[in-house]
């Protein structure tokens, strides 16, 4: 406003200074040429000067603007074209988050052209192509996306994997997330597409390569981490039994057996996963490292699954083994398991009263335990026929494992 009012001021004082100047003295301007005369006051002339100036100025612009299309006149007559575009773009993506594919694909399509930053136009027509199970159009109208837009590369290739997934494509996502995964390692929802992709390859090996960089970055909870490794390990432990099925060296699948344990990062704490660990170096012919292992993860945790396994051992120092049985005793005396394990280290060293007392006691702290098993067909080789038979007739409905190779009297 002040600035109105002073512009105003100057103007005012110009023109009544102007004004008094043309009154004092009018001036006088004479033109000849040719025989033409011309004449005319002072301030006419220069009225004349002024208003050919402006008339010559805006000329000289009407005639750039028609030359040079980026101008600003140009911008003007093109805003109209730009306006429809950026009309049907929002139209676009409200049918596409109805789920109205083929509308939303049309419409953003249409638009992609003349709209300033066509990227996100073919973005969505991609979408709305793969929802219509058109995968090459998909592919095609990503293609332009990146042509348009080359800086949105990894925005582009995200959207690809996205799509590859959801089509089923598994080993192209694989390749495309890789590639994701290269340019920004630390982006959480390609790490969990990674997991996806893995889990239906069942490429167990690369998943557990995965699993020490999902628990930096956080992507899933210590209990979904727990759950992706023991999925991780149990296949690729079945992967290994059945390579011993089919007669491959043992040795060799132990030596795989520990690599694979060596990278588990969450899982030494885990009861399931310590018996399947434990119980496969038994099965893979390494029954002295089984026992150091158990006995380890014994005395750092008590678990009894694990002293149940401990009890299944036969080529290692049984003297050692009842010792290292009744330590835990002393430490555990309400586990049925330790009683049932060492009940079978004595019957192994043909210990048979203290087998039985062991046997008995499983049974008292745990009716249905299997030295129900152990110590009828103990008893029934003693003679204590009786007793056995009673055994025998819980033993018939009870359908526990037992092992069968344990020495009798």
């Amino acid at each position: 406003m002040r600035k109105l009012l002073f512009s105003l001021v100057i103007v005012l004082l110009v023109g009544g200074a102007v004004g008094l100047a043309m009154k004092q003295d009018s001036g006088y301007v004479l033109i000849a040429f040719q025989g033409v005369t011309i004449e005319m006051s002072l301030w006419v002339t220069i009225a004349i000067i002024i208003l050919a100036y402006l008339m010559i100025s805006a000329l000289f612009k009407l005639m750039w603007v028609l030359l040079h299309p980026n101008s600003s006149l140009s911008k003007l007559t093109g805003n109209l074209p730009q306006k429809r575009a950026l009309k049907g773009t929002i139209r676009g993506m409200l049918e596409l988050a109805g789920g109205n594919w083929s509308k939303a694909e049309k419409l953003l399509t249409a638009s992609a052209e003349k709209v300033t930053y066509p990227l996100l136009n073919y973005i969505g027509a991609a979408y709305a192509a793969s929802e219509q199970d058109e995968h090459e159009r998909s592919k095609e109208l990503l293609r332009q996306a990146h042509k348009t837009s080359p800086e949105a590369e990894f925005a582009i290739s995200f959207v690809q994997s996205q799509l590859q997934l959801k089509q089923g494509h598994y080993e192209g996502a694989l390749a495309t997330l890789k590639r994701l995964h290269k340019m920004k390692p630390k982006h959480r929802q390609t790490l969990k597409m990674l997991v996806t992709v893995y889990t239906k390859l069942k490429d167990w090996d690369a998943l557990q390569e995965l699993t020490p960089v999902l628990k930096k970055q956080g992507i899933y909870d210590d209990s979904n981490l727990l759950e992706l490794e023991k999925n991780a390990f149990l296949a690729l432990l079945e992967k290994l039994r059945f390579r011993q099925k089919i007669g491959q060296d043992t040795a060799g699948l132990e030596t795989e057996l520990n690599g694979i344990w060596k990278k588990i990062d969450t899982l030494d704490k885990d009861d399931e996963l310590l018996v399947h660990y434990a119980s496969a170096l038994i099965d893979f012919g390494n029954e002295e490292k089984a026992e150091s292992f158990i006995r380890h993860s014994l005395n750092d945790q008590w678990s009894d699954a694990l002293i149940a396994v401990y009890g299944t051992l036969v080529d290692v120092s049984m003297k050692k083994a009842l010792s290292n049985v009744e330590t835990w005793i002393r430490r555990q005396p309400d586990s049925a398991p330790l009683y049932l394990t060492a009940g079978r280290i004595c019957q192994r060293q043909k210990l048979w009263g203290k087998a039985r007392d062991y046997y008995e006691k499983a049974l008292q702290l745990d009716a249905n335990s299997d030295a129900i098993n152990e110590l009828s067909k103990l008893l029934q080789a003693m003679g204590d026929i009786d007793v056995a038979q009673d055994l025998i007739i819980k033993r018939i409905s009870h359908n526990a494992q037992h092992t069968d190779n344990l020495p009798l009297p």
